[in-house]
């Protein structure tokens, strides 16, 4: 395999069909919330380049992170849909990603990721 791997994580949803009091991604499962397991088990791959996380407009629950296990964490403002967070990540990708990189999309709200 040649070029590197991004990951673009849609998490600008607001969870109004879960109706719980904050939106998936941001509930807490043991010690953290799902969006980071979901972070760590992608950043745990050693091919992986770094995550690009579509956030929603004015999210105040992101906790902020910058990096995940020595990974970079980027941020992008997400649509109003889960195709247009894709979007907006991609087009928001560092200039460095290349047309021979990969890019791989994962919800914010779905940890259960396990190396191969």
């Amino acid at each position: 395999m040649t070029g590197s791997i991004w990951a673009i994580v849609p998490a600008a949803g607001r969870g109004t069909r879960f109706g719980g009091p904050l939106p998936k991604q941001y509930l807490q499962a043991g010690a953290q919330p799902l969006m980071a397991y979901t972070l760590a088990a992608l950043a745990a791959h050693p091919a992986l380049a770094g995550i690009m996380v579509a956030i929603a407009p004015g999210d105040a629950d992101w906790p902020g992170w910058t990096a995940v296990q020595s990974k970079p964490v980027l941020t992008c403002l997400g649509g109003a849909t889960r195709a247009a967070s894709v979007l907006a990540g991609l087009l928001a990708l560092p200039e460095s990603v290349r047309a021979d990189d990969f890019v791989l999309v994962h919800d914010a709200a779905r940890p259960n990721l396990a190396l191969a």
